[in-house]
């Protein structure tokens, strides 16, 4: 099973990452923002198991638009985060939206956000910021000796991990609204 395996950690801005990506020799790969989109139905179901059904869609900086359906399991809390989630590529993304409502889905939530990501140490990090919520910086990587080897080099290992999603952070701020810049 697809599993995500990541670190969230609240930085106060980007510029000591950048500086300590630069000198650990990682990969630029690119900046979007991104228009994310949460669903559940009966009233709160999936967010009462603590699973997530997203669709998200990213411009990058060439100004094309990606769509990408996601399906998020609960997440175990075994040091790092760790869930099963899938990833399914939508192309038209506009039509996702009102196929998930004619299944009986409801749209509970949109938050965007910018993220920069760069691929260090066989991770990708990820420098993101949502508007109201602040700057974080995600590892993910293919396990958690991984991920946190990464965290240490760049100068993070000391810094407390974020437990709670983007979507719970936004929710709290919004409800059931949107977290637009």
């Amino acid at each position: 099973m697809p599993m995500e395996i990541e670190v969230k950690l609240r930085v106060a801005g980007f510029a000591a990452v950048r500086a300590a990506l630069a000198r650990e020799g990682a990969l630029r790969v690119g900046q979007v923002r991104e228009v994310n989109v949460f669903y559940d139905r009966n009233g709160g179901e999936l967010r009462r198991g603590d699973r997530g059904l997203r669709v998200r869609v990213s411009r990058g900086e060439d100004g094309k638009e990606h769509g990408l359906l996601t399906f998020k399991e609960p997440a175990a809390t075994t040091g790092v985060r760790a869930r099963e989630a899938f990833d399914v590529a939508v192309d038209p993304v506009e039509q996702v939206g009102p196929l998930l409502e004619r299944l009986g889905f409801l749209r509970v939530l949109l938050f965007e956000k910018d993220r920069e990501t760069w691929e260090l140490g066989g991770c990708l990090v990820e420098l993101d910021k949502l508007p109201r919520l602040g700057t974080f910086v995600e590892v993910e990587g293919p396990s958690e000796e991984a991920v946190r080897v990464v965290q240490g080099r760049l100068g993070l290992g000391d810094e407390a991990d974020v437990v709670e999603g983007y979507s719970r952070m936004a929710r709290r701020e919004v409800g059931a609204g949107e977290l637009r810049f």
